[in-house]
């Protein structure tokens, strides 16, 4: 009884351990964006957030992102305060339909400098990234809610009829 007892707090432990992930990098596009900084070229960043649009373009795709706090798997937390926006620079084409409005990505990438444009009639400075990976994410909601385990209470039947009342925890 004892060595099952073990394993089992073993992986209960192993289950509630958080894993790597994908760092946030700290400075926000808006920061770098009211701040125009050109020391942090060629430095690395991990943004994600909400794709606003995507453009193709001869040689090259430019995604224009609503960027969002990462959570601790690197997902966008579009229930946070937005953080700016920056464009992710792709080189090569990028299928629109794979990456439309709303999609979640993360980018991490180097910073190639700012491009000036406009959101609306506003001037805006957009960082601009250099794709060196991307990763979509399943719909455009919070992840957050699925980081923490659940806790579920149940009533259960088995095939002997034994009835009981039982506590599981959903990861």
């Amino acid at each position: 009884m004892r060595p099952v007892f073990l394993l089992l707090l073993l992986l209960l432990l192993a289950a509630c351990s958080t894993g790597g992930g994908v760092q946030s990098s700290g400075i926000t596009p808006a920061i770098l964006s009211l701040s125009a900084d050109s020391s942090v070229k060629g430095k690395t960043f991990t943004w994600g957030g909400k794709v606003l649009s995507v453009k193709n373009l001869k040689d090259r795709t430019l995604v224009e992102v609503m960027a969002y706090p990462l959570n601790k798997k690197g997902a966008p937390d579009a229930d946070g305060s937005t953080q700016g926006r920056f464009i992710a620079e792709y080189s090569g084409f990028l299928e629109p339909a794979e990456y439309p409005q709303g999609q979640l990505i993360t980018v991490t990438g180097r910073m190639l400098g700012y491009v000036d444009g406009k959101v609306g009639a506003a001037d805006y400075r957009f960082p601009v990234l250099h794709m060196g990976e991307i990763r979509r994410w399943p719909g455009a909601y919070s992840y957050e809610s699925r980081d923490k385990p659940r806790v579920n209470l149940g009533i259960g039947f088995d095939s002997s009829g034994y009835r009981g009342i039982g506590i599981g925890i959903g990861f």
